[in-house]
């Protein structure tokens, strides 16, 4: 690119007048030495025209102005000034423009990419957002790079030292996962141990009501603990199981023509719940989804049907989850009857029957942290 040209023009006098325009990209601006053409002999023009605009000195005349044009203008002509070479001065200066910016941008980057690497050196340990902010950074550039704004050379210069600041981040991130991996399973193990304890609570035949709630309150606990993706499967399996467990010990201990359907009831009712709980979790989601400021029409658009799907699937579910459990509380009822019955027969007391306890889904849990990569 060209960072000098020459050419002519007629001041407001109607003088013939010479226009030496010279960007100064590391100053960030373009300078233009204005002088009457009269001022000039004609080797010193012709020196002007041919060296000076190849990177030659040259003494400009005395009467010689200094100007600095604006390039956000809508021209860097003097305004006093009329010229026949408009087009070739408008190129020179949409070029110079475009130039100034990606070098200001680039200026920006590597101001940036030093607070990054600032940051990094004082790392004690693992920053989750210098993580997204270098992420960010790096896609930024590509994006630049991709549209031609930085050339290779420049993205060359950056490149190792962004894979630095991963690859230390990828060294905290090592040591916290593996405490994070021991801890994770410390827990899994404690709690796997209570429920152990629960199970043979319910082979004693203790009070199933009491049983089912201190089951509900430990899967509450356990939800406030980082897990592992693996721990928290293996949780959620566990405290299925010693649901499951519990309230076969519970139906088999109240074992009357009415326990199996009780039984089958509860459970229907559990995973009803559970897919209702999950569909308006999705439906939250898309609802923060749709207001995204980033969201597309045409994305929006399919929001808004899974939307529609969702709202229809839940009334559905809802509608369906009423009329079981008014089917469920008269086989309660019928049960209770038939409970209560038998012990006045045998006028011997039985324990109270557990009332249906459903248990949240284990959801929640935050999975393990997986490595970051270095850029390619």
């Amino acid at each position: 690119m060209q960072n000098r040209f020459v050419t002519t023009g007629i001041n407001a006098d109607d003088k013939p007048v010479v226009l030496a325009y010279e960007l100064k990209e590391e100053e960030f601006k373009v300078e233009l030495h204005l002088m009457l053409k009269s001022s000039l002999n004609k080797e010193q023009l012709e020196n002007l025209e041919t060296k000076w605009t190849t990177g030659d000195e040259f003494v400009f005349p005395e009467d010689a102005q200094l100007v600095t044009p604006d390039l956000n203008k809508e021209t860097i002509l003097p305004d006093d000034v009329r010229s026949d070479e408009t087009g070739k001065i408008r190129i020179r200066q949409n070029e110079w423009a475009y130039t100034l910016l990606t070098a200001k941008l680039w200026e920006s980057y590597l101001q940036e990419l030093e607070e990054l690497k600032k940051r990094a050196e004082n790392l004690a340990q693992y920053d989750r957002q210098l993580f997204d902010d270098a992420k960010s950074f790096w896609e930024r550039v590509l994006e630049h790079r991709k549209e031609r704004d930085i050339s290779q050379e420049r993205l060359d210069k950056i490149k190792d030292d962004v894979n630095s600041i991963f690859e230390k981040l990828k060294t905290f991130r090592k040591t916290e996962s593996a405490e994070f991996e021991t801890a994770s399973a410390k827990q899994r193990d404690e709690v796997a141990a209570q429920l152990e304890e629960l199970k043979k609570k319910a082979d004693e035949k203790a009070n199933f009501k009491a049983l089912l709630e201190e089951l509900k309150q430990l899967q509450a606990e356990a939800r406030k603990h980082r897990h592992t993706k693996a721990d928290e499967t293996q949780l959620r399996k566990l405290f299925d199981a010693a649901y499951q467990y519990i309230n076969d010990q519970r139906n088999h201990f109240f074992s009357d023509k009415n326990s199996a359907r009780i039984k089958g009831l509860n459970e229907v009712i559990q995973k009803m719940e559970l897919s209702l709980n999950r569909d308006k979790k999705d439906l939250e989601y898309l609802d923060k989804k749709a207001n995204s400021n980033s969201i597309k029409s045409l994305e929006l658009q399919l929001i808004n049907v899974k939307k529609n799907l969702l709202n229809e699937a839940i009334a559905s579910k809802e509608e369906k989850l009423k009329d079981i459990r008014s089917t469920l509380e008269k086989l309660q009822k019928q049960n209770n009857r038939a409970v209560k019955s038998k012990d006045d027969k045998a006028t011997l007391p039985q324990p109270e029957p557990a009332e249906a306890v459903e248990l949240e889904p284990q959801h929640d849990i935050a999975d393990a942290p997986t490595e970051e990569k270095t850029v390619d």
